[in-house]
C-alpha cells in the first residue's frame, strides 16, 4: 500500500508542476501580448519560476507522511493549511 501511496503523491506533485508550468507559460504569453519589455518580463518570469519551485517544495513536504515506527518531530510553529495559488 505504501508504494501506491508514494506513487499517488508523486503524481499529485507532478500534476501541480504541470499546472504551475502552464500558468507561467500563460504569464509569458500575456507579458508578450501586453508589450512588456524583455528585461521586465525576464524579471517577472524569474520570480514566478522561483515561486513555483517553492510551491512544489511545500506541496511535496505537506504530502510526506512520517515513516512507520518514527515519532513525528514537534512543530516549531502551528501548521497552516494549504493555500491556493493564483496566477
Amino acid at each position: 500500500m505504501s508504494d501506491v501511496r508514494a506513487k499517488l503523491q508523486r503524481m499529485a506533485v507532478e500534476s501541480t508542476a504541470i499546472v504551475l508550468t502552464e500558468r507561467i507559460d500563460a504569464l509569458a504569453a500575456a507579458l508578450r501580448a501586453a508589450g512588456v519589455s524583455p528585461e521586465r518580463s525576464s524579471s517577472l518570469l524569474a520570480a514566478a519560476a522561483s515561486a513555483t519551485m517553492h510551491a512544489l517544495t511545500l506541496d511535496a513536504l505537506l504530502e510526506e507522511e512520517p515513516k512507520a515506527g518514527s515519532e513525528p518531530k514537534p512543530a516549531a510553529e502551528p501548521v497552516v493549511g494549504r493555500v491556493a495559488l493564483a496566477a
